[in-house]
């Protein structure tokens, strides 16, 4: 099935719910830290088919606005906030900070180009400030012994743990909201806003908050799981198809009535719009093909039913035993598979007949020549030499080195088989 991409977000709800991970899924990228943002927009990496997830502290309003309006794929982006406190008297001001009102306000411009680091490193040296300030006030401060890295017998500062205990107790409103330390050692005033691409008439041009989190009220926004709002009820839908059994079939017509489809097809069909509430107009391709791409760019059969041309789009939906290809796919959306189409080759096996001489088949013909000239020939000098240089034997025996004895004692001694007697 193949949709017009203004419905594929609705109608892949239902068809995709259970196998998110097929291929066609879109591409899931998990960027922490710091993000080049630059380096993601020039090597086309936000493309329609990719979703970012981008965990950046750092990342100000005007990156974010720079990213969404260069890219159409998906973008969610998880950074960190610091609001102002609703205590008046814990805001930082001026007078006890001596730095200018402006990077005070979360929403000054002067303040979003301060980097967190930035941020954290004055609000350090504040809280330590202030620590040092009240040991001194309370007259517990300890005096700190002059150490030296030469000698092993020097005793570290005593005042390293009432120090600690200071500090946790204590707390600071600076730059990173109130910084304070629980039992823990950790900063509970911690506020994280979590961004996500919007899907208008404009594609993906807007950026909204889709949730915020914090450590007392953890996850507060949209990001639980919900049902997919159906905006297609009471749609009608213009459905084109290409028969082909058992998918798509014309049912017996009664006369005076419009065609009938039957199939398997249908029956999916059928089921969408029974789980959406659409209706659908269903008719026939004009030029009964599937859809192949001309050579001036445009399409027919099917497929160009479905492509977007003068403005004008003739069908919503496309459904048939259609073939997923990379170029019809860069103009349509698909939905996920349900059958997979493979082609073998079926190929008859040669019919071989008897040959009586199959055992010469290892060696060729001029081989097997050479094979039994050797052995001619061996035999016949085998057979001279011992003619020409009898053996002595005893009186009234007769010599068994004959022509025919020879060749045998030869093959023999070849194929390491032989006779009982020997030659």
């Amino acid at each position: 099935m193949v949709v017009d991409p203004r419905r594929a977000s609705i109608l892949s709800h239902f068809t995709k719910e259970e196998d998110r991970e097929e291929a066609g899924s879109p591409q899931q990228i998990i960027q922490s830290a710091y993000c080049d943002l630059a380096q993601v927009v020039e090597t086309n990496l936000v493309a329609f088919d990719c979703h970012w997830i981008i965990i950046n502290e750092e990342i100000s309003d005007q990156d974010v606005q720079e990213l969404v309006m260069k890219s159409i794929g998906r973008l969610t982006l998880i950074r960190q906030t610091f609001p102002l406190p609703q205590n008046t008297s814990q805001q930082c001001v001026r007078n006890n900070h001596r730095i200018n009102n402006s990077l005070c306000n979360p929403k000054d411009p002067k303040a979003q180009t301060l980097e967190i680091t930035n941020r954290y490193i004055y609000d350090t040296v504040l809280l330590l400030a202030n620590t040092f300030h009240r040991k001194l006030e309370d007259r517990k401060w300890h005096s700190m012994a002059s150490l030296s890295c030469i000698r092993k017998g020097s005793k570290p500062w005593q005042g390293g743990r009432s120090m600690l205990d200071t500090v946790k107790k204590s707390g600071v409103s600076g730059l990173t909201n109130l910084l304070e330390f629980n039992d823990n050692g950790t900063n509970p005033n911690i506020f994280f806003e979590i961004l996500g691409t919007n899907y208008g008439e404009d594609r993906g041009r807007g950026v909204s908050r889709l949730a915020t989190w914090d450590p007392v009220h953890g996850l507060n926004g949209t990001l639980s799981d919900r049902k997919l709002e159906n905006n297609m009820r009471g749609v009608v839908l213009r459905v084109v198809t290409v028969l082909e059994e058992p998918f798509v079939m014309v049912s017996e017509n009664v006369l005076g009535k419009p065609k009938k489809y039957q199939g398997f097809a249908i029956d999916v069909l059928d089921a969408l719009s029974n789980y959406l509430g659409f209706k659908y107009e269903i008719y026939l391709a004009p030029d009964h093909k599937y859809g192949s791409q001309q050579a001036d760019g445009s399409w027919n059969g099917l497929i160009g039913e479905l492509v977007f041309k003068l403005f004008i789009v003739r069908a919503d939906v496309g459904i048939s035993a259609l073939t997923i290809t990379p170029e019809r796919e860069s103009v349509v959306d698909f939905t996920t598979r349900y059958m997979d189409y493979s082609v073998g080759v079926l190929l008859k096996k040669a019919e071989r007949t008897v040959d009586m001489f199959a055992c010469l088949a290892p060696f060729d013909l001029s081989l097997w020549a050479c094979i039994a000239g050797t052995v001619i020939l061996v035999g016949t000098l085998v057979y001279l030499l011992n003619w020409l240089n009898p053996p002595r034997l005893p009186m009234g025996s007769v010599s068994s080195t004959t022509l025919y004895n020879s060749m045998w004692f030869v093959y023999g001694s070849f194929v390491q088989q032989g006779r009982n007697r020997s030659p």
